[in-house]
């Protein structure tokens, strides 16, 4: 689905490159989690796999497609991305509904009409968002919590191949945190749909969540699957000390 070949980024004049030798491969209805802390690199590979940014060498595909010959607009039609920066873009009048609903044609507020089908998914997703009776509620009275969930559901209504989520939970209280995570595996259960979750908590790493890769100053530190990551200690030798990590519940939750 998703291809990376040894993809490097520089920036003209730096000669430090921001991404060195990247390799990844994201198969259908697999989920990642992409992990690596503040200035890694995580945000720019992102870019890169969107196609808003073009790597300075390497490779990439997308749902069998290469670099050339293809319209990156037609093919982020096939990516559903949640950024902190989307839920500033919709106007405090906006319904959520018409918010869900204006993700089947990517757009910012409603300007086609909309089938009794298309209406009824879009509830069909609020109410897996946990925020059933709530449509008609203006997005200006809704919380920070709230506001992404709402943004998870409308990412789900073009019918994405990859979800994108870059650190969904920044900003919120440890229930909201819970609230979301809840929501968006409800959402995403029996969706064939690849996803790519970014985060810097080893605590928001869902059950669902098998794979991760990890990135350390521009690099490939680890990639494969999670439990191989925790059973062989990775995490304490991405932050150059020692990681307790412990399971419950299928879920890892760590300390120093």
């Amino acid at each position: 689905m998703i291809k990376l070949r040894g993809i490097e980024l520089s920036i003209q004049g730096n000669p430090e490159k921001i991404l060195k030798g990247i390799d990844w491969e994201i198969g259908d209805g697999e989920k990642w989690v992409l992990f690596g802390r503040n200035g890694s690199g995580k945000t720019k590979l992102l870019e890169i796999v969107t196609g808003y940014l073009y790597p300075s060498a390497g490779t990439v595909e997308r749902f069998g497609m290469g670099q050339a010959g293809h319209d990156i607009r037609q093919i982020r039609k096939s990516i559903g991305y949640i950024s902190n920066s989307l839920k500033e873009k919709f106007g405090s009048s906006e319904t959520v509904l018409n918010t869900v609903l204006s993700g089947i044609h990517a757009t910012i507020g409603i300007y086609n009409d909309f089938t009794g089908e298309q209406r009824k998914r879009a509830m069909s997703f609020i109410s897996k968002a946990g925020l059933s009776g709530r449509c008609n509620d203006k997005i200006s009275r809704l919380s920070f919590g709230e506001k992404q969930k709402v943004l998870l559901a409308r990412a789900m209504m073009n019918e994405p191949k990859l979800l994108i989520l870059d650190e969904p939970t920044v900003g919120l209280d440890i229930l909201s945190r819970e609230e979301l995570l809840e929501s968006l595996e409800s959402i995403m259960e029996g969706e064939k749909i690849s996803l790519i979750y970014v985060t810097h908590h080893i605590d928001e790493i869902m059950p669902s969540f098998e794979n991760i890769f990890i990135i350390k100053g521009g690099e490939c530190f680890f990639s494969g699957q999670v439990r191989d990551a925790v059973e062989r200690e990775v995490f304490s030798g991405l932050f150059g000390r020692k990681i307790e990590i412990f399971e419950k519940s299928g879920r890892y939750y760590s300390y120093i």
